[in-house]
């Protein structure tokens, strides 16, 4: 990665990163590059000499294509919003002036792919009566056709493992999404060490089959209305104040969820959010983000979309240049 600032009369106007993911195109055998960590005065100069330097950075090392932004991968926050700028980000979601799309294509880049974040109220679930007793009814049926399947919270004393196994099945049913990159073991600790101050236990739900994890459903509390409040500085004393403001906050954002493709047909996915619901509302929670969903993958939204009416109400995107013959 080499990052670039751009300077106008001794002030910073503006930065980018360009990024060099080697495990992306080892896996997807392809000589992609990656531009992120965005950020611009309004002004097309501005915006299109960053997005220049990038590409000429990328083009160097042999690439022949860059989309973005990406910080700093597919894994971390992905896209710029276009749509839903009247309602706050959640966590690790991205956010922008309305105006970056309008340079990104002025210099000359073009959308990849539209990303897509749902609002999903609980309130609005359990006050339909016929819906949620039909979501009991197929629930008991479920756990009658399946009596080994059982849903249980994240096993916060074995987290480490915990997110090891659940990264892996992640992987593995991800793994023909678009521009999906395998979470290394090191990210995956990486990721169980930033977790463990803020993570819910309960509101992580595993499905297991006679013990082994089938599918599962990955859900943080929404902490950004306190990040906002200590102005991001977690020392010396923000960290105090995000945990003791934890219980009081009312928002999730549900990372994914995830079946093996073996299992899916024994409706799994459907038992973990009925149980998130439930949770979550004795918990006070009053609203839930899923996201992000790419366009084109929307197939696995159709149970949760049938059951539970989320609303499409953020849009994101990813935009790129081909770098070849410039």
């Amino acid at each position: 990665m080499r990052l670039y600032l751009a300077w106008r009369d001794g002030e910073p106007v503006g930065r980018i990163a360009a990024t060099i993911n080697r495990l992306h195109n080892e896996y997807h055998k392809d000589t992609m590059g990656f531009w992120g960590y965005f950020e611009t005065v309004n002004d097309p100069a501005v915006a299109r000499a960053l997005l220049d330097r990038a590409a000429a950075d990328l083009r160097q090392h042999g690439l022949t294509e860059m989309i973005g932004p990406m910080n700093p991968s597919i894994n971390g926050e992905c896209g710029i919003l276009v749509e839903g700028f009247d309602r706050p980000p959640v966590i690790l979601m991205p956010y922008n002036p309305p105006w970056y799309e309008g340079l990104i294509l002025q210099a000359g880049l073009q959308k990849v792919k539209e990303l897509y974040a749902y609002l999903l109220l609980p309130s609005h679930v359990t006050e339909d009566k016929a819906n949620m007793q039909r979501l009991e009814r197929l629930s008991d049926a479920i756990r009658k056709r399946h009596p080994t399947l059982r849903i249980r919270p994240l096993d916060i004393k074995n987290l480490e493992t915990e997110v090891l196994t659940l990264g892996h099945l992640f992987n593995n049913v991800r793994r023909d999404n678009w521009g999906f990159v395998p979470m290394t073991d090191a990210e995956l600790r990486a990721m169980a060490s930033e977790m463990k101050r803020i993570v819910d236990p309960e509101m992580i739900g595993v499905a297991e089959i006679e013990g082994k994890p089938v599918a599962c459903i990955l859900t943080l509390p929404d902490i950004n209305p306190i990040l906002q409040k200590i102005n991001g500085r977690l020392f010396p004393f923000g960290w105090l104040r995000l945990l003791w403001g934890r219980k009081s906050l009312k928002g999730l954002r549900i990372f994914g969820s995830a079946a093996l493709e073996e299992y899916r047909r024994l409706g799994p996915i459907v038992l973990l959010f009925l149980e998130m619901i439930r949770r979550g509302q004795r918990r006070g929670k009053e609203y839930a983000e899923l996201s992000w969903v790419a366009e084109g993958n929307l197939a696995p939204l159709q149970t949760i979309e049938n059951a539970l009416h989320p609303q499409l109400y953020k849009r994101y995107r990813v935009y790129g240049r081909n770098l070849s013959g410039q």
